[in-house]
């Protein structure tokens, strides 16, 4: 699933993104648009059927790190406004005043619950107004029970449906795939995330009438004055590829349609970027060795040498380019993959398909602070 499947919907999805960026002709554009769409949503499929396997194999590890519930519901908001606009909704924040917001906890799979239960009220809404409510329930002084509704003026679901749509493929009408799309599968990772951190998640509804679903988090109050998780979370990436004009890029890719999606995507981005491609890990180390570059992108699986033996290679190296930046590039997002990684030398990880403006603001990091 995680390398097979996402190798070439790196392409699909790339190549669509580069056509779109070359004015095509009016009647090309819808076909490309499809595309795009198309694309999305098989993306979403496929990340959902990773975050069960995953959640059922016991592979999630939860963070542990001091965050700002404000600033996660905030970026919800900024990533779900445009869904919401499209349909003529309106999304709404309800936020209890003069309670601490720093926790410690994970910032991502709140993220994540939060986005699936948002979409989902979007996607079941037709028209009215979404609205994300968090209160605090106080349990010991140095804990809190945070409780989030997310309500919406929808289709609402029948009563004897409420326990079933978090069970994995379900639906609350056998008709809701094929009027709406989707797996089934949102709630039941929503659920499974809220169940692993020793939470509580549940729905009311009528039908016609709107529905809310709940859940509540425990959460340990941080003492700590630092936000780390708002770099991590934060959507606002600032303008990093004006920055690093001119840079030089030795892209390691073994898929010659992937190669071409990385490269153009760079050259879309950055003025004046260099970019070399190296088909595999052992012409990688000869190029790097023949020429001066800023960043490596290295893809993983490949042959002749793959990108962990090409890391270590360089690495290895006596002199200044031991210590080139390596991000790696691949298709497979699990976490066995990502530790092997930076086992291997490497600084930093994307996945496949990535999003270009991540992947500018990973290498100005690396290269620029």
């Amino acid at each position: 699933m995680s390398h097979e499947i996402r190798t070439p919907m790196n392409a699909i999805k790339g190549m669509t993104d580069i056509l779109l960026r070359r004015e095509p002709q009016q009647h090309q554009l819808s076909y490309l648009n499809a595309i795009k769409e198309s694309s999305n949503s098989l993306m979403i499929i496929i990340n959902d059927i990773l975050d069960i396997s995953k959640i059922e194999a016991g592979k999630i590890d939860l963070e542990e790190i001091p965050f700002s519930l404000l600033d996660v519901i905030g970026t919800v908001n900024t990533i779900m406004l445009f869904k919401a606009e499209e349909k003529g909704l309106q999304l709404k924040t309800n936020i209890e005043k003069d309670i601490a917001t720093l926790v410690i906890g994970d910032p991502t799979r709140l993220l994540q619950i939060l986005l699936n239960l948002v979409s989902n009220s979007i996607k079941f809404t037709e028209k009215g107004t979404i609205t994300i409510q968090l209160k605090f329930e106080q349990k010991e002084s140095a804990q809190i029970i945070a409780k989030f509704c997310i309500s919406d003026t929808g289709l609402g679901i029948e009563e004897d449906r409420l326990e079933k749509i978090f069970n994995s493929f379900e639906q609350a009408n056998s008709d809701t795939t094929r009027k709406f799309g989707g797996t089934g599968l949102g709630l039941s990772i929503s659920r499974k995330l809220v169940e692993i951190q020793e939470g509580k998640i549940w729905a009311e509804s009528k039908k016609g009438k709107g529905s809310q679903f709940y859940f509540t988090l425990p959460y340990f109050i941080s003492d700590s004055k630092e936000n780390s998780s708002t770099n991590e979370i934060g959507v606002n990436s600032g303008n990093y590829a004006e920055q690093l004009k001119g840079i030089k890029v030795l892209l390691v890719e073994d898929n010659a349609f992937n190669a071409i999606v990385a490269q153009e995507e760079l050259e879309d981005a950055i003025e004046n970027v260099t970019v070399t491609v190296a088909e595999n890990g052992s012409i990688a180390v000869e190029q790097l060795n023949l020429g001066d570059f800023d960043v490596v992108l290295m893809d993983v699986q490949m042959s002749i040498m793959n990108g962990y033996e090409a890391t270590r290679a360089i690495r290895e190296q006596t002199d200044k380019k031991s210590k080139i930046p390596i991000i790696a590039m691949t298709a497979n997002v699990l976490k066995e993959e990502i530790e092997n990684c930076f086992e291997a030398g490497m600084n930093d990880f994307i996945g496949k398909p990535f999003d270009t403006q991540e992947l500018i603001q990973k290498i100005f990091k690396l290269i620029k602070t």
